[in-house]
């Protein structure tokens, strides 16, 4: 075991050194292996867990699944142990990036890096095309910063230009948003109907008991369908179980949706997740149409830079969470991570998307399909706390313009509004909205309907009847008693 390594300074046209490293106990990786047959990105980084690691490595993950079928090997190469690599891969969900132990530095002294001061390597990367020549050489200064999606993407643009692949940014652009599209036996027709439905309604945790039974206690999870087919889900709270049992039984697909598998109907549908907290994925092992073969389902949202969404939802089906783990699926899973305010084309479906204020960042969603716009706008708090008065609009400096641009003439705006404006003043840094900055964005940015959303799990029955009944008349003290407000609960269904 340990490394073999022909040592000598090296720089940009040379010839690559050649090396070979263990991947594990029992395989070693020998860059001779892959000569003359691809690209080799060597990813040098100071150790496993560092911040600039947790955010870069994830990003390089999603992007080169994103770039293409490519032929490129990615190694990513400090001095930690194997067991430390094999543990850290897992962790963030690491498919496409192969980590190798360099625990003398000595495949870094050969390309030329320093010595590390304090024991910890230096962030840099290497180049190799498929014929062995070096082309590129890049260390980034001791204490600097992960790099930028556009630079990552520099570099895999480099590839693509080799292998004849389109590298204008805004063709890439276009592959990947191709590539979130899902696969049709024939596209998805116009609907001529929608219809949103509400599995649950609550943020933070589930809820039981007789307080709670008119408005329920799951948490989010949203579906929007079509009778032609369209599925999309926001959120997989715990509402996605009865979502999920919904979705395997005879109503659905409708007769208008093509496709089958063995003679029997399969599910395929868009999930869009707002964030990762658990109160909104954590009905995710218990969605049953994941469990069924011939399924398929393109999982989108923003990605914690610490790890991509496919390793997230994985994390909550591991074996001591969970007796089923997410590689052993049947379904077929998919996972894309979305810039905020970018536009995506799916199923004849417009969406656009803007960040909103959490402590991690949220994501807001504009659907518009059929002639029909539907905003879902959760896990927001105002960046400014508001001085709510009954008979006059919030500040400007209070509402999010971004939100109310994405909201403008929506027929449906799904807004957070866990609290009052007494109780929000008391929960500054929970990322959560009032009931009153939900109607004042509704009413600027002229929806036709507002439904009140992620309940908080204090808030029984009668609580939420009181809200509704402040929002109503907040509205209408404000001179727009037109505005449709509901609050929404477990079972509502709105046809479009």
């Amino acid at each position: 075991m340990g490394q073999q390594i022909n040592i000598k300074t090296v720089q940009v046209g040379d010839i690559t050194p050649h090396w070979a490293a263990d991947y594990s106990h029992t395989i070693k990786i020998n860059i001779e292996e892959f000569l003359g047959h691809s690209a080799v990105l060597l990813l040098f980084y100071p150790a496993d867990w560092t911040p600039i690691v947790r955010d870069e490595l994830p990003l390089w993950e999603e992007l080169i699944g994103m770039s293409g079928n490519l032929k490129l090997k990615v190694f990513g190469i400090s001095n930690d142990t194997i067991e430390c690599h094999q543990a850290f891969a897992h962790e963030v969900g690491l498919d496409y990036i192969f980590l190798l132990s360099d625990q003398l530095n000595q495949i870094a002294e050969v390309y030329g890096l320093p010595d590390p001061s304090d024991g910890l390597g230096r962030l840099a990367l290497v180049l190799i095309d498929e014929q062995g020549v070096i082309q590129r050489i890049e260390v980034e200064p001791e204490g600097g910063l992960a790099r930028s999606p556009e630079a990552i993407e520099d570099v895999l643009q480099q590839v693509r230009q080799w292998y004849g692949m389109p590298t204008d940014p805004e063709v890439w652009k276009q592959e990947r948003l191709r590539a979130m599209q899902l696969p049709h036996p024939a596209p998805l027709k116009p609907p001529t109907k929608l219809q949103l439905r509400f599995w649950g309604t609550r943020g933070s945790a589930p809820v039981s008991g007789v307080g709670y039974s008119r408005y329920g206690g799951n948490t989010s999870c949203v579906s929007l369908t079509s009778d032609s087919g369209h599925l999309f889900i926001f959120d997989c709270g715990s509402g996605a179980r009865e979502l999920g049992n919904y979705l395997l039984t005879a109503d659905w697909p409708p007769p208008a949706a093509p496709g089958s598998t063995n003679g029997h109907r399969t599910v395929s549908g868009y999930i869009l997740l707002s964030h990762t907290h658990l109160d909104h994925i954590q009905g995710f092992p218990f969605f049953a149409p994941i469990f069924k073969p011939g399924n398929r389902f393109h999982i989108m949202g923003w990605a914690n830079p610490s790890q991509t969404l496919g390793s997230t939802l994985a994390g909550l089906m591991e074996h001591i969470y969970f007796p089923v783990s997410m590689d052993s699926l049947p379904s077929t899973l998919y996972f894309y991570s979305l810039r905020h305010e970018q536009q995506a084309m799916l199923d004849g479906t417009i969406i656009n998307t803007v960040q909103l204020n959490h402590p991690i960042p949220s994501t807001a969603y504009r659907l518009d399909l059929g002639g029909k716009t539907i905003v879902y706008a959760t896990d927001h708090e105002p960046r400014i706390s508001p001085n709510s008065r009954p008979d006059a609009m919030l500040d400007d400096e209070v509402i999010d313009w971004k939100l109310v641009h994405l909201a403008y003439r929506a027929d449906i705006l799904i807004h957070d509004a866990q609290y009052s404006a007494t109780e929000l003043l008391d929960k500054v840094g929970w990322g959560h909205s009032s009931i009153e900055v939900a109607v004042d964005i509704a009413i600027r940015a002229e929806v036709k309907r507002l439904v009140l959303y992620h309940h908080d799990p204090g808030h029984d029955d009668a609580a939420l009847d009181k809200l509704l009944a402040a929002a109503r008349e907040r509205a209408g003290r404000l001179g727009h008693p037109e505005l449709e407000i509901l609050s929404a609960s477990d079972g509502l269904q709105i046809e479009l």
